[in-house]
């Protein structure tokens, strides 16, 4: 009779478990993506139907096995039922399941009268669109990000006033937006008077370094033996005249900004030597002083003197040519972007316009004139020659004859259309006066139809030249 009421209470417990487990599974399929039931062993007991989506396996497969059988075999990276085990209270966190599903998860122990848990219920919510999503406004957020980046370095360059429509120019201003936050030493080639030293600052413009210290030094106008103090500093009595208290170094104060050596080919072979040593160690000593301190600055060196022809003349060491060349920029002369000077000279012409409150304009002739100047200083003598202009002449427009007073004022010569310094091919010189006259006719007549009746050649010809010499 006994046995038979033992029976019947197991029988009415049975029910009860079996009530509470079909509770819990309808709560799961109406309340959320994934409920779990898991014993004091962390054995699986009950799953809800979303199992074979959201760990991979159908709810047959997961049921009675353990946690830690899931996590071997990939159907969770983390069981939040031995979390909860673990610490012995109620755990959040997420989960990646074997189905491809991202889920938030949390856990709640369940405990008997001795304070040990009995139960672990689980209930996850899956956040996989959610993670995609923030992932997705993440990646957005970088893009945008890198726009604003390009946007702010061409309004940097277009504030700076980089006028230029030839293609060589392009790729080092397209080279320079590029490279700009790099590390690596930056080598400026060029004629005097080309603009290397505008184009080092814009380099550190638009820089990540563009908040610390811009360093300038030109190597060859301080004297040898106060160039390499200038240059590392030096301690108290280093030599006669110091101060007391030392001094830094432009290295030192360049920081972790940038320092621009100016015609690094005029350093003396004795400071080449420790400057190759900077590079190489990024490490530099003051005069007078043994304890080095480390160099963090970005380095532009530029100079007008071929370096190559300097090595092998024995001016300037080979192994530190190699060290500057890393990344280097030949900016072209003036007299080969012949289509940057008609760009130049509107350009600086409405600036000293703007900055003197005057109006001044330049005749045909005076145009022409100042087209067919062969410019050996390059960009500094155009734009000392526009300033001067502007201020000297007494009437609005400028003739013909104010110019050549400015650009040729000893003799006056006549105005040259072309002019060869040296030996090239003919084909070279050619094209060279080809594209000349294209555009001193672009400027002086507006339509391609009256530029072939001037130059008498066919229209089609005059489109086809226009565009391979860039012409616009």
């Amino acid at each position: 009779m006994e046995d038979l009421n033992d029976y019947k209470v197991l029988k009415e417990e049975l029910k009860q478990y079996e009530q509470l487990y079909n509770e819990i599974k309808i709560a799961s399929e109406l309340t959320f993506d994934q409920i779990t039931v898991l014993d004091g062993n962390a054995k699986i007991l009950c799953v809800g139907k979303a199992c074979q989506s959201s760990f991979g396996m159908s709810e047959e497969e997961v049921i009675g096995k353990y946690a830690k059988e899931l996590e071997k075999k990939g159907m969770i990276d983390k069981s939040i039922t031995l979390e909860v085990l673990k610490r012995k209270e109620k755990v959040t966190l997420v989960q990646h399941t074997g189905g491809n599903k991202i889920l938030m998860a949390t856990g709640f122990p369940m405990f008997n009268e001795k304070n040990e848990i009995v139960k672990v219920i689980n209930i996850s919510k899956d956040i996989t669109s959610i993670e995609k999503l923030r992932k997705q406004i993440q990646n957005t957020g970088e893009i945008v990000e890198w726009f604003e980046e390009e946007i702010s370095k061409r309004k940097i360059i277009e504030k700076e006033e980089i006028v230029s429509k030839n293609c060589e120019m392009q790729k080092i201003i397209d080279l320079i937006k590029r490279t700009a936050d790099l590390d690596s030493t930056v080598l400026l080639l060029g004629e005097t008077g080309i603009g290397k030293g505008f184009l080092a600052n814009i380099i550190h413009k638009v820089s990540n370094r563009k908040d610390k210290p811009f360093v300038t030094i030109n190597c060859g106008a301080i004297p040898e033996n106060l160039l390499e103090s200038e240059l590392f500093g030096y301690v108290e009595g280093a030599f006669t005249g110091a101060s007391k208290k030392g001094k830094k170094g432009l290295f030192e104060i360049a920081k972790d900004g940038i320092i621009f050596l100016d015609e690094i080919g005029d350093m003396p072979m004795q400071l080449q030597v420790k400057l190759l040593n900077v590079l190489q160690e990024r490490r530099a000593s003051r005069v007078g002083d043994v304890s080095p301190y480390k160099i963090k600055a970005k380095i532009i060196a530029a100079t007008n003197k071929d370096l190559k022809k300097a090595v092998k003349n024995g001016e300037f060491r080979e192994d530190l040519y190699y060290r500057l060349n890393v990344l280097p920029m030949y900016i072209p002369p003036l007299r080969d972007r012949i289509e940057d000077i008609p760009v130049l000279i509107n350009h600086m012409i409405n600036k000293c316009n703007s900055k003197y409150g005057m109006g001044k304009k330049l005749s045909k002739d005076g145009y022409n004139m100042l087209l067919s100047h062969d410019w050996p200083g390059n960009i500094r003598e155009l734009e000392n020659v526009i300033e001067r202009l502007v201020i000297t002449c007494n009437e609005d427009m400028i003739d013909k004859e104010q110019v050549s007073d400015v650009i040729n004022p000893k003799n006056n010569r006549k105005e040259r259309t072309f002019e060869i310094n040296e030996i090239i091919p003919l084909k070279e010189a050619t094209k060279k006066l080809e594209k000349q006259m294209l555009m001193s006719a672009k400027q002086s007549y507006k339509t391609t139809r009256k530029m072939a009746k001037v130059l008498k050649i066919d229209q089609s010809t005059v489109v086809r030249k226009l565009k391979e010499y860039h012409i616009d």
